[in-house]
Order: C-alpha cells, then structure tokens, then sequence
C-alpha cells in the first residue's frame, strides 16, 4: 500500500483521497452545485452531470480548494462544455499559422524584461485568506500562519504555501511590512492580494473611502503603493445571487448564540467573518439581517430576542468592515417556524438568523 509519512503515522492514501473527497461533494453539495470530486492525492478533479455557469463554476473550483487538506482544485471539461464528458480536463493548445511571405523593410527590436515572479502571495478572498507560493523556511510559513490566525479564525485561513530552502528568504525588514499589510487587508480591503516579488506589492478593493484612504496611508507608511479601486455595484441578479450565497453559508454553518443570551458563539467566528467577506462584496445592496427564534418561551419575550440577536450580528458585521448603511436589522420571532414534512417543528432550524438581499 503506497502511504504518506507525516508526524510519525503513515496515513494511506486511497483513504485520505476518500475523505477529502466526500468533504468537497458535501460541501458543494451544501452549496447547490452538481459536482462530484476525483482525488489524485491532494489534488482534485471536478466533474459534472450538467455544465456550470460562470458563477458557480469559480464558486465550485473556490469551495474545493478551501477544504483544509486539498492542494488545488481543477474543473473538468463536463463542467464547462456540457453534461457526461468522458475527455480530460481542458487545455489550450496553440493555433500553428502559415508564415508569411512579407518582410518588412526595417524592423524595430524592442527589449523587455520581464517581470519579477511572485513568490508568494496571500489574497483575502470572501473573508478568508488564502496563502501560496513558495516560501524559505518553516519559521517564515509558520508566522504566515501565525499573523494570518491573528485576524481571522483558524478555519479561515487557506495555508498552500510549499517550503523550498533553494528559495530566497524575504528580506527581514521587507518580510515585518508583508505580515503588516496581510493583517490590514481585513476588514480594510473586501478583497486584496499582498504579494512578494522582489518588493511588496498590494492591490484590491474597497467598500468605502474612509477605509480605502486607512489602507492606503498604512501601505504609504511602509512604502508601499497600493493599487486600490472600488467595489462593484450590484444588479438584480447578483443582489439574487448574493442573498442565496449568503443562506447557504448560513444554513450550512448557523451562526449560534450562546444559550437565552444575543451574544454570538465563538465556534461561530469564522461564520460571520466569511458572512461580511460576502455582505461586502458590492456596493448598491440593502442586506436585511433577520432573526428567528423556536416557539418556546413567551412570543413578546422571543420577539425581543430576535431582533437583539440580529443586530448583534449587524454590529460584528459592520466591525468587521461592511458600511453601516448597507444594512438593517429585523426581528421575527417565532412567527416564521421551520417545521418538517408532517407540520411539526424542528426548534434547532427555527432558531436561526438568515439575510434578505435587494437592490437600492
């Protein structure tokens, strides 16, 4: 049996392909998408009964990649080109063009050099952030890590990063302003990408000028020129879109309280951190955060509760960089009960906080 040695056990590898196989396809699954995983050690094949569209084909390939031990994520043509494909993944093969017979006269010989490549790079994406590239040493990974951790949950940091001692370390002053710059992104940034290649390098986007002028003077501070443009605005159909993104997040992963009380769980951290990543995302959007409660207790009393919890999660959303005014907080106690197929009601689903998403 061919195995993988890692802290001490061998770990065999049609198992650990099986296990990561079914926590892609349950959670794709959780997120509506027809798509079934095939694993080459850590690496993942999507394949699908049905094509994709653009949308869920990114959020398909995004989703895979996040769960913690898949290295990358690829789609197989069956996704792109239409339903049962048998032919591998797809590539693009270069056009071969007849030469020409015509030679001009004089010819202008331009030298470029080319770019730096980048190293390695760590990009906040729906309120994660996704480490990659190649990087020195342990040490250098592990405070990657470490500072990435120190601004979201353990959950929601993506570490793809490869260790190469042949590879040049960062310099050290140059190393302090990248681990600087990471943390800053949330919640300045809705989406951003620090990069190393040769220099720091920082582009993104943002929701709001006041945030957009604090990551640009603590970029300036470091000598850094942040590329910043704003986020897009939202129309019928992604203001649709989002709204569904966001309750599948949420139906997947409640966000809990602790118990008769609006203050929001730990274990549910990185749930609302992922919830502002997509809250934030476009701008000309009214997102309504609405809560609900079971039908135990007095009606006036959960009514109260409700609409304490949903503004409990509207304040750690708007701390978390989603601008105030896309938001509202509404209350529903137990008005709106989830129940099961013969009219009885399942209390645990009824408790719940779940978001409506219009255009302004």
């Amino acid at each position: 049996m061919i195995g993988l040695y890692v802290a001490g056990a061998v770990v065999e590898v049609p198992r650990v392909e099986a296990e990561l196989s079914v926590k892609v396809d349950d959670r794709l699954a959780a997120l509506g998408i027809a798509a079934v995983s095939e694993f080459s050690g850590q690496d993942a094949t999507l394949r699908c009964e049905a094509a994709l569209n653009a949308k869920q084909a990114s959020t398909a390939v995004r989703e895979a990649q996040a769960v913690r031990g898949v290295r990358v994520a690829q789609l197989h043509s069956s996704c792109t080109q239409g339903a049962g494909s048998s032919a591998a993944p797809t590539s693009a093969v270069p056009t071969t063009a007849a030469p020409t017979t015509a030679v001009p006269t004089t010819v202008a010989v331009t030298t470029t050099v080319p770019a730096p490549a980048v190293q390695v790079e760590v990009q906040l994406v729906d309120g994660r952030l996704v480490l990659i590239g190649t990087i020195a040493s342990d040490l250098e990974r592990l405070a990657l890590i470490d500072r990435a951790q120190s601004v979201v949950a353990a959950d929601n940091v993506i570490d793809q990063l490869v260790v190469d001692p042949a590879t040049a370390a960062i310099p050290a002053d140059q190393f302090v302003v990248f681990l600087d710059l990471m943390a800053k992104m949330p919640p300045h940034l809705v989406s951003g990408s620090v990069r190393w290649a040769d220099r720091v390098q920082v582009s993104g986007t943002y929701a709001t000028d006041e945030l957009r002028a604090a990551f640009g003077a603590a970029a300036a501070a470091q000598g850094v020129a942040a590329d910043l443009t704003p986020r897009a605005t939202a129309g019928a159909a992604q203001a649709i879109a989002l709204e569904a993104e966001l309750n599948s997040l949420v139906a997947a992963e409640p966000i809990l309280f602790e118990k008769g009380s609006t203050v929001i769980s730990a274990a549910s951290l990185g749930t609302v951190q992922r919830v502002a990543g997509l809250a934030e995302r476009y701008a000309g959007v009214a997102i309504d955060v609405q809560g609900h409660t079971d039908s135990e207790g007095d009606p006036e009393r959960n009514l109260t509760l409700s609409q304490q919890r949903a503004q409990a999660v509207l304040d750690a959303l708007v701390a978390l960089g989603v601008p105030a005014i896309d938001l509202t907080a509404t209350g529903f106690g137990l008005i709106q009960l989830i129940t099961d197929a013969d009219g009885n009601e399942v209390p645990e689903k009824s408790r719940r906080v779940v978001f409506g998403v219009s255009t302004v």
